[in-house]
Parts: structure tokens; sequence; C-alpha cells
């Protein structure tokens, strides 16, 4: 958050709590704020932007794919089939491309890769297995299944919000390499 909206955001909050509580409102207090001049690291960012790329660009490519499909599809086999196999191959590259990243510069950082590495390789594995099975028997059960091995596989869409709130922003540096890696932006390029 930038200095002067932290200001206004705390100016507003305490003038919206005074205000319906009928009481004169008491002078806001003086906040200072010294802007950092640190320096983004180079290898910092590229880590964060190898972490982030994998991650919003499966969301990216999991939401289009969603949008291609339209509203009112009618679940079939040959749908729902195809469908494991893009969560599946989707799941896959971002399990590949966090497994491609080195070490974290970043404490805490292999902690959360290991965590989104995990969640990715289970809605993997639940997709390709689901089609598997969907594919190999034509029984109401196995298309159950398939069902929930869709569910399970886009678990990461709604579990993957942001990838490092278990890492600490404690050094001016890293806050400066994170405002310089852009794929950490949802939609940044």
């Amino acid at each position: 958050m930038k200095p002067k909206l932290l200001l206004v955001s705390l100016a507003g909050a305490l003038f919206a709590v005074t205000a319906c509580s009928g009481e004169a409102p008491p002078a806001p207090p003086t906040v200072t704020v010294t802007p950092t001049s640190a320096a983004p690291d180079t290898r910092t960012v590229a880590w964060l932007e190898g972490m982030c790329g994998a991650i919003y660009g499966f969301v990216k490519a999991s939401n289009d794919h969603a949008s291609r499909q339209g509203a009112g599809v009618e679940v079939t086999r040959p749908w729902l089939s195809d469908n494991l196999g893009v969560r599946a191959e989707l799941a896959g590259k971002v399990v590949d491309e966090l497994n491609a990243l080195p070490a974290s510069p970043i404490p805490g950082g292999d902690a959360a890769k290991k965590s989104l590495v995990d969640s990715y390789t289970t809605a993997r594995d639940a997709a390709a297995e689901g089609k598997r099975k969907l594919d190999a028997s034509q029984s109401q059960t196995a298309l159950d299944a398939g069902l929930k091995a869709l569910e399970s596989a886009q678990k990461p869409l709604l579990e993957t919000t942001d990838p490092f709130a278990s890492v600490k922003l404690e050094t001016p540096a890293l806050v400066a390499s994170i405002a310089a890696a852009k794929k950490c932006v949802p939609g940044g390029s």
C-alpha cells in the first residue's frame, strides 16, 4: 500500500468509526512513513516472477478454458474426459514450472513453494486418475468419480489466493523486490 493511501485509509477509518458514534472525533494521529529506497534484488525478483507466473498462468489458462465452454454445457463423458485431461495438463505445467525454480532467496519461500507443488500435484493426479477411470469404464460409478476428480482438480483455483501468505515481508529490499515482480499482480505481464 502506498504511504499516502495508507494515511487516507487510516483517517477514513477513524472518521467512519467516530461519525457513527456521535462523539466529536479526536485529532488524527500523526503517522510518519519513510519511503524505502532499497533496490530490488534481481535474483529475488526472478524467483518471484517464476512462482507467480506459474500460479497466475494456471488461473488464467483455467479461466480461459472455462470461458470457451460457455454456459449451460451438458456434462457428457467426452466433455468430462476432455476437461479432466485439460485440468491434468494445466496443473502438471504448474508443478513442472515450480519444480524448475532454484532454491528460494526469500526466507519461507521454499516452504510456500512446496505447499503449492503439493496442492497442484494432488490436483494433477486427481484429474489424470479420474480421466483414466472414466475412459476405462462406462459405469455410472466412473462418471461420478470423474465429476469428483474434476472438483479436486479445480481446488487450486479456490485455494490459491496469496501464494506468499506465510512469507514474512520484513526487509525493504524484499518489499522492493515484490513490487518489481510484475507477474505477482494478477493479470500482470
